[in-house]
């Protein structure tokens, strides 16, 4: 009985030997394992967190860092690689460059060199009174600010707006519909091919056509924003100070008469040319001004003479009618042929 007591007794001590023994080493294997003095950085036994890099490209989630990694390391968010974004890049620059000819060519060098082209170019003034140039230059992204810095060398910079635009949704978003388009399509002609009535390969047809075009159109408009991105536009404005005249010497009296009688002369003989070529353009005005009096004066013409034809002989009243005689007639007025026996009256006043 004693000999099980002891037993007993001993096998109690022996556990809690090892108790204490692993308390007191938890610490120093801590310690190790966080790479303290004498200990390894980590157990080669423990797995460690992949890092940030190794995570592959092409996953929705590649190169984002979590909110509880940047909270315990926030010297590690700098150097966490970034998703591969997609950016526009602008600028418009105004400035003034002693002569447009040289800065010209020093762009367009300079675009030559990078792969870049002048999309447009336009040059309005002359020399004397100072040109001005307005170009759109499209230069390949990573020879942006190169391109940038250049221009700042040739004059002086009135004004700089610099902005980007960032596509990058939009661009997975065409990327993933086109894969699905052509996936779509792929299958819609490996149904064509098994179909066997007219009504089911009319319908298919009518499909394949209605996504094709889509996946045109999707396109278009993914080859638009790849070839922004992959060329920043710069908008540039220069212009240039006009060329001062020489001056002139103090004019004698017979320069100034000279001068005098020339631009009066000159006034005349413009005065002259205007004139007659006003009178000339009234030609016309006048030839349909003269037509129109003719006709008008015509009917006048004949409303009057109708007028006159209609009225009655002078001196009598109507036809048929005897004219009226007077109220009084003086001796010997009468006639014979005012009496019917014209005659006998005439012999009786001579007897």
């Amino acid at each position: 009985m004693n000999d099980r007591k002891r037993t007993v007794w001993l096998a109690l001590l022996v556990v809690l030997s090892l108790i204490l023994g692993g308390c007191g080493g938890a610490p120093q294997s801590a310690a190790r394992d966080s790479g303290g003095p004498g200990g390894r950085s980590g157990s080669a036994s423990s797995p460690s967190p992949a890092p940030a890099a190794e995570v592959p490209a092409g996953t929705p989630w590649a190169g984002s860092v979590s909110f509880l990694d940047t909270a315990e390391n926030p010297g590690d968010e700098a150097a966490a690689p970034t998703a591969d974004r997609k950016i526009i890049q602008n600028a418009e620059v105004e400035l003034s460059v002693r002569d447009v000819d040289e800065a010209l060519t020093s762009i367009t060098d300079a675009l030559t060199r990078s792969g870049g082209y002048v999309q447009e170019n336009r040059v309005t003034g002359t020399r004397e009174q100072g040109r001005r140039v307005a170009m759109t230059l499209r230069v390949p992204a990573g020879n942006f600010g190169p391109l940038l810095d250049l221009l700042r060398e040739l004059g002086e910079v009135q004004s700089l707006r610099q902005w980007t635009n960032d596509v990058t949704e939009e661009y997975l978003d065409l990327e993933a519909r086109i894969e699905t388009g052509e996936a779509h399509l792929a299958q819609l002609n490996r149904l064509y091919e098994r179909s066997g009535t007219i009504s089911e390969m009319i319908e298919l047809e009518r499909e394949i056509a209605r996504v094709t075009a889509e996946l045109e159109s999707l396109k278009g408009r993914y080859n638009f924003l790849a070839n922004q991105v992959a060329f920043s536009t710069v908008s540039v404005s220069m212009y240039e100070p006009g060329v001062p005249a020489p001056a002139r010497s103090p004019q004698s009296l017979g320069e100034r008469m000279r001068d005098s009688f020339l631009f009066s002369w000159n006034a005349t003989i413009h005065f002259a040319e205007g004139l007659l070529v006003a009178l000339v353009g009234l030609i016309p005005g006048l030839l349909f001004l003269a037509v129109l009096v003719g006709i008008v004066g015509g009917v006048i013409w004949l409303i009057v003479r109708v007028r006159r034809g209609r009225g009655g002989p002078p001196g009598g009243g109507s036809r048929g009618e005897p004219a009226a005689r007077p109220l009084y007639s003086p001796p010997g007025a009468d006639t014979a042929g005012d009496r019917p026996d014209g005659g006998a009256g005439a012999g009786q006043a001579e007897g």
